[in-house]
Formats: structure tokens, sequence, C-alpha cells
């Protein structure tokens, strides 16, 4: 049988620093671990976790206009009309970098701590820090 779809949802937690050593935390909500220092933080934004629960995406059977009705991501929904079963996913987030050499946009994905990149149009190497 195959997986079932998969739908990437519209909102995502909002990213935030570690109040220790602030370097990023993790992208996600409730206790999350900081990678580079080991904290233990608590994330939690209302306006998100309404806009999670409010959610509402097309079932990729037919289209029918579905509410998530959890701020739980990935989470595994049936349309009530086709009974369709599909995942809706978490959202990617993109973060766009200047390149110093060339002002190059570069669209990463943010992960905690040191970074190196290398321009595509230029090739100069720097080091980024989230």
């Amino acid at each position: 049988m195959a997986p079932p779809p998969e739908v990437e949802s519209k909102h995502a937690p909002p990213l935030v620093e570690c109040p220790n050593c602030d370097h990023m935390l993790p992208q996600g909500m409730g206790e999350v671990e900081c990678e580079i220092c080991g904290a233990v933080c608590r994330v939690t934004h209302e306006p998100t976790m309404e806009a999670l629960k409010g959610e509402s995406v097309q079932c990729p059977h037919c289209s029918t206009v579905v509410i998530a009705g959890t701020e739980k991501r990935p989470v595994e929904l049936t349309c009530s009309l086709c009974s369709g079963i599909f995942v809706i996913t978490k959202k990617t987030v993109k973060v766009e970098i200047g390149c110093p050499g060339c002002q190059s946009r570069l669209r990463i994905r943010p992960r905690p701590g040191k970074r190196e990149l290398r321009c595509p149009s230029c090739s100069n190497s720097f080091n980024v820090t989230f």
C-alpha cells in the first residue's frame, strides 16, 4: 500500500534564540533542547498554535477543504467527504542570506550553530551563524 499523500502546512513555529548562548534553537514548539549548550527551553507562541489548529487545507483526493483541528505536525487526517487519508507535514522554513562577495541571495534552511556556505555564483566561501 502506498503511503498517504502529504500536504505542507502553511504555518511554522517562530525561529527563536536560546536565552543561554544566543544561538538559534531547533524549530518547534514545547520543550526544545539547544543543540549548542544543551539548555532546555519552553517555546510557546499562541498565534501560531491558533493558526495551526484552524488551518484549512485541500484534500489531495477530492479538493474538499479540511480543517486540521490540532497544532501537531505532522498529523494524519481523514477527509469527511471521500474518506481519503493524507498527512499535513511541518512547513520547511528557509531564510535568505546575501553573499558578501557578489550580493547574490542564497536560500537555506537555518540550523543551529556555524555553517560554511559557498556561493554558486562567485564560488566565494563564507560563514554564517544561527
